[in-house]
């Protein structure tokens, strides 16, 4: 509309005046009345503010499963726990499955006690994936837990008590046991028919 107004404008005093030819002058200021009107006139982009950033969530493996772990709990008696909250067993009695619980009894009868073992290897040798297959079960008994001694297992790197041979039987690292001996450094057989979890409160 002002263009409008602006060409008539111009157009009349030329035409009036005789100093004006149709396109000149008129035509000049036109295009720059446009630029001028261009940049005052154009609407600012708007930007909205940034939204505050959501704190950000744990990062959790959806695939592990969820872990008790009772250790620094309670007072001082040894209780066995339920199994809902124990590694789940197979049907030869097998302890499977993912579980950092570290506080476990001897139950094995046999008077001998039940033999722990160890190879020449130390156990981050052991713990390494290049170690290759495991044969726990030949490897020379370096000490005794007697029955109803008490023993804690180490957590191996990937924090779980279990450590499986070549033929896919657990065994657990005895970390201190409190037995006459107090065997540690050594596997023993992670069955229910020698072991059970405990859970010691202080």
């Amino acid at each position: 509309m002002y263009l409008d107004y602006l060409w008539k404008t111009l157009t009349q005093s030329g035409n009036n005046r005789g100093r004006f030819k149709p396109l000149g002058l008129p035509l000049l200021l036109a295009i720059v009345t446009l630029s001028t009107l261009s940049c005052t006139t154009s609407p600012q982009s708007s930007q909205s503010p940034p939204s505050p950033q959501s704190p950000q969530s744990p990062v959790v493996n959806p695939n592990s499963p969820p872990i008790q772990d009772d250790r620094g709990r309670g007072t001082g008696d040894e209780i066995p726990i339920a199994s809902s909250v124990l590694p789940q067993t197979n049907a030869q009695g097998d302890y499977t499955g993912k579980s950092n619980h570290i506080n476990w009894r001897v139950v094995d009868p046999d008077p001998n006690g039940l033999n722990c073992r160890m190879g020449d290897r130390t156990i981050d040798q052991v713990w390494t994936p290049s170690s290759g297959a495991l044969n726990i079960g030949s490897w020379p008994v370096t000490g005794t837990l007697p029955p109803d001694s008490t023993f804690q297992a180490a957590l191996s790197p990937g924090g779980f008590v279990l450590t499986f041979d070549a033929n896919n039987q657990p065994w657990m690292f005895v970390q201190s046991s409190n037995g006459p001996e107090q065997t540690n450094n050594c596997f023993i057989r992670a069955n229910t028919n020698y072991i059970e979890p405990i859970t010691t409160t202080r």
